[in-house]
């Protein structure tokens, strides 16, 4: 059996994080996967594509969509994965090519996000280890 898959099985953090957050949820819902949408009371409504209720929200801040009827989060990964129904890495490979186009600035990482709150322990340890590594392979 072929591997119908355009990416490696291994996907780098970077990568993944460019896909979550510089490719905008609502250009996702609107324009990519022409999920059902309005504006309602000046908030951007969806269709959930679980529940196919209209009681969505996006955010965004956190690049995420929210469906408060079935209480179920998503990211553009998800969205891709629910509605095309394809598996994680046919939507990263879905996904990929829009970040080409993509004009949004770089969105900070959320544990950044938020100065007023403390950045968790293991996000700080994992960036000092990276820190670490880079300076001793230059």
């Amino acid at each position: 059996m072929k591997n119908r898959h355009n990416t490696s099985k291994r996907i780098d953090r970077q990568s993944l994080f460019q896909l979550r957050n510089h490719i905008l949820i609502e250009h996702i819902i609107s324009e990519v996967l022409k999920i059902p949408h309005k504006t309602s009371e000046g908030h951007f409504r969806f269709l959930c594509p679980i529940c196919s209720e209209f009681d969505t929200a996006t955010n965004n801040k956190t690049n995420l969509a929210r469906c408060f009827r079935c209480n179920n989060n998503f990211n553009p990964i998800d969205l891709v994965m629910i509605v095309n129904r394809v598996n994680f890495l046919d939507a990263v490979s879905f996904l990929r090519p829009l970040l080409a186009n993509t004009h949004a600035p770089p969105r900070p990482s959320p544990s950044r996000d938020t100065p007023d709150q403390p950045e968790r322990i293991g996000v700080i340890i994992r960036r000092e280890k990276e820190d670490l590594k880079d300076a001793q392979n230059e």
